[in-house]
């Protein structure tokens, strides 16, 4: 609301006041007309000054006042001494409010109005918007959840799988697919039992390997006899 008034201290015979006017439609003839309301006379013949050193506005009612006066800016009432004299020996009685200054303040008013309402629709459209991204998003939480839970029990039911088959290869096939996805007890029983497959598979190398190079050395021994058995039966012949 404050943007839509500029305020301006007014210096006048009396003292000093405060005025407030629309700021899009602060016009000079409104300006005066201010004026007269606060010092009790007329905006006819009134002059005003601004500014170090004061400078007297120069412009036509209908002109807008904004970049001659800003915000909080001071503006001295002028008059003469005739005119100082009377307004120190009357009561300060204000003028009425003048019609097209009132109007305009009705419509600063009724601006500012618009745009509160136009701020609150757009405040609940985004409210709207925000709430609508999260449910959307907590639908995709979900779905994911759900992806991950059945990704989760087929991975687990393969390793199961694998584990009761006890097939080393199987199992390790199974482990660099599904290890990912499954579970944390499912994931370290695999593994155990991969370890102990692997191990009792090496075991087993090594049994073969010793049964193949004992096998292999009577095979040796039995050849290096033949020939002496052969000779000595000619011998004996």
């Amino acid at each position: 609301m404050a943007g839509q008034f500029l305020t301006v201290r007014l210096r006048h015979p009396r003292g000093t006041s405060t005025i407030q006017l629309p700021s899009s439609h602060a016009t000079f003839d409104l300006l005066l007309e201010a004026v007269a309301e606060q010092v009790g006379g007329c905006a006819a013949g009134m002059r005003l000054s601004t500014g170090y050193p004061p400078k007297v506005l120069r412009l036509g009612p209908s002109d807008l006042i904004a970049g001659h006066i800003n915000d909080m800016d001071t503006v001295t009432y002028l008059y003469d001494a005739g005119m100082a004299q009377a307004a120190s020996q009357a009561p300060f009685q204000p003028a009425p409010k003048q019609k097209r200054l009132a109007e305009a303040r009705a419509r600063a008013q009724a601006e500012a109005a618009a745009t509160a309402e136009a701020n609150a629709k757009a405040a609940a459209a985004n409210a709207r918007r925000e709430e609508e991204q999260r449910r959307a998003q907590a639908q995709e939480r979900q779905k994911a959840a759900a992806a991950a839970t059945a990704a989760r029990e087929v991975a687990d039911a393969v390793l199961r799988s694998a584990v009761e088959g006890g097939a080393l290869e199987e199992l390790r096939a199974a482990l660099e697919t599904h290890q990912e996805a499954a579970s944390a007890d499912v994931l370290r029983l695999a593994r155990d039992t991969r370890e102990r497959l692997r191990r009792a598979a090496k075991r087993h190398a090594a049994k073969a390997a010793a049964a193949e190079g004992r096998a292999a050395a009577g095979c040796v021994g039995g050849a290096a006899v033949s020939p002496r058995s052969g000779a000595e039966g000619r011998a004996s012949a």
